[in-house]
């Protein structure tokens, strides 16, 4: 970092002082943040330098990165042959799912397209809530990329999408958090409430095994709503279309703990930095306790604390958060507490 850099570094903050060998200045960034960072950024998006700015006890600390650009335009060929395989995976879940069997019968997995079709178009508007909010922050991302599941009952594990630039602020990084689960529970909503309509009730079997779903709090709204009097010994049974809803707002829910690399963790991360960690140990607790219930809990709980490991990279973390914002970030809380169930599956 050459001189003249220093020196416009002096008429945006107070310098205490500079590392030449770390690349990182501190001292007080001049009031008003957000405007002091917001023309700091633009003065060195014309050099080699990336300043990441941090506060520590009252100090403001700039530490400059040298950050590999982005390469050649990128290909989409992958993403395209995963979403096809993944339609297709879908569809033969659905199928079986629905008592067909395409494997002797090709027609069968026609039975498969309502689940497929659903579904799908909840991970899509999932991820593509990712991918527009990032791009509109300045961000590089790449396309989902889907993950077929072959002979699965549900046919995918989701989708993935891949960030290739850091965060720019703590307001992108909950906006494009919030994205995502928003955009996919605007979707599932109406698929759940189609598809609970055309659920039938029956009478419920009485064999031990058989799978049943645990409820949300939504969901089990919504079905009282839509069948508001179903008979004793009689229980819902789900159509494929309904199948999917209760899968994209379980989906939902899982994304939105709020722990580590997860949707809810980017969230709770904008709001509170590092302090998020304080959560962890309820959160834990919690998990376990939801064990007793459902074992597949212990298994997120060796997720969540691999995942928790991380924290997000992001340029600005002195800019805070407006009030309208914070209050933006209950929506995904008030979501979470809708679409959460606590005993997803009963055997």
């Amino acid at each position: 970092m050459n001189e003249q850099m220093v020196d416009f570094l002096k008429t945006k903050m107070s310098i205490e002082e500079v590392s030449g060998s770390s690349l990182t200045v501190k001292g007080i960034i001049y009031p008003p943040i957000n405007k002091s960072v917001s023309e700091i950024k633009k003065f060195f998006s014309q050099t080699e330098y990336t300043p990441l700015f941090r506060e520590e006890k009252g100090v403001h600390i700039i530490r400059f990165g040298i950050f590999r650009k982005p390469g050649a335009k990128p290909k989409y060929g992958m993403n395209i042959l995963l979403f096809i395989a993944t339609i297709l995976s879908t569809i033969l879940a659905g199928s079986l799912n629905s008592g067909g069997n395409p494997f002797t019968n090709l027609s069968d997995l026609l039975l498969g397209i309502p689940f497929s079709a659903s579904i799908m178009a909840i991970l899509t508007c999932h991820e593509l809530g990712h991918y527009f909010v990032s791009r509109r922050e300045g961000m590089m991302t790449s396309l989902p990329y889907f993950i077929p599941m072959p002979l699965h009952f549900i046919g995918t594990f989701g989708a993935i999408i891949r960030m290739k630039s850091i965060v720019p602020s703590r307001r992108a990084l909950l906006r494009v958090g919030m994205a995502g689960p928003v955009a996919g529970f605007l979707v599932a909503l109406p698929i759940s409430v189609l598809g609970i309509y055309l659920s039938e009730i029956a009478v419920a079997p009485e064999a031990e095994g058989v799978l049943r779903l645990g409820d949300s709090l939504l969901f089990w709204l919504l079905a009282r709503l839509i069948h508001a009097d179903i008979p004793h010994g009689y229980d819902l049974f789900l159509h494929p279309v309904a199948f999917a809803g209760w899968l994209g707002l379980f989906v939902t829910s899982m994304n939105l703990i709020p722990i580590g690399q997860l949707d809810g963790g980017h969230v709770t991360f904008s709001l509170f930095l590092r302090k998020r960690r304080l959560l962890y140990i309820p959160i834990f607790a919690a998990m376990i306790g939801l064990g007793m219930l459902w074992l597949g809990w212990y298994v997120w709980i060796l997720l969540a604390a691999f995942i928790a490991r991380r924290d997000p990279v992001i340029q600005d973390t002195v800019t805070p958060l407006t009030t309208r914002q914070k209050i933006y970030a209950l929506i995904p809380l008030v979501i979470l507490i809708l679409t959460f169930v606590p005993q997803p599956f009963v055997i």
